[in-house]
């Protein structure tokens, strides 16, 4: 008797994990292979073109597409539209497993009206596409590609040009308001090129860190306005100063109590 409940028992677990093994081998693969580098362009207003490279790290080939758009703040959030000012070329990509490929980001036409307000902003977007459909005989316009789900990656690659006139660098100017959403933390640009800002602190008059955000909190471009979406505590109402990371050189600036409803 003993000897046929050990044989049963046995036969349980040898079909359990028959089962979790075939499990593990049907399950889709989610390989994100997608890398692109450099992770920030800057032009001149003379250069006409550079390269962005995308590699697939990967064990099945990818489609890739590449989009342009000027990025503004508008209401003191980002805003992205069409651009014809910079072009990718290949827009659309297949890169095989291990392999890479260059795109290139062209500047084309003269000098706009707008290129002598200060600089000009622009987010590539790289998004990787799904695999082609499986026809009837299991084969797809990409040796290797799976069918099934996917995991589809996106880059948002920031793009700058500068102005052909001298300018200054950012001038930051920083104030608290209330509003509807409660207690939010305003930054306007007037200067001649953006501000990247990191690791942000609210600090009181007695020197004691009332809000810290650190790492990348984003950008500030020239000429535009910035309404951070940061969840302030009701204490930071009384910060009289902010330090943070412009450009990576530690900056302090002023910054007058909230005391106005907008």
């Amino acid at each position: 008797m003993h000897r046929l409940l050990s044989a049963v028992w046995f036969s349980l677990r040898l079909h359990h994990f028959l089962g979790l093994i075939l499990a593990l081998t049907i399950l889709p693969t989610f390989a994100a292979g997608l890398g692109v580098a450099p992770t920030l362009l800057e032009f001149t207003p003379q250069e006409v073109a550079k390269g962005l490279t995308l590699r697939n790290s990967g064990t099945t080939a990818l489609r890739a597409q590449v989009r342009i758009f000027r990025w503004q703040q508008q209401n003191g959030k980002d805003v992205l539209a069409p651009s014809a000012a910079l072009v990718a070329s290949p827009p659309f990509l297949n890169i095989a497993p291990g392999g890479r490929q260059m795109v290139r980001i062209i500047q084309r036409g003269g000098i706009a009206p707008d290129t002598l307000a200060g600089e000009r902003s622009f987010r590539i977007l790289v998004d990787e596409l799904p695999a082609p459909p499986v026809d009837e005989t299991g084969v797809n316009s990409l040796a290797g590609a799976q069918p099934g789900l996917n995991f589809l990656l996106r880059f948002s690659v920031p793009v700058f040009i500068a102005s052909p006139l001298d300018g200054a660098g950012a001038k930051l100017s920083w104030r608290l308001q209330h509003t509807e959403a409660g207690l939010q933390l305003v930054t306007d640009n007037t200067g001649g090129s953006r501000a990247q800002i990191t690791d942000l602190k609210l600090m009181s008059s007695e020197g004691r860190v009332l809000y810290e955000h650190k790492g990348l909190a984003g950008y500030v471009l020239s000429g535009n306005s910035r309404l951070w979406p940061f969840s302030l505590p009701s204490r930071v109402a009384t910060a009289t100063e902010i330090r943070m990371q412009v450009n990576g050189q530690p900056t302090r600036h002023p910054l007058s109590p909230a005391d106005i409803t907008d």
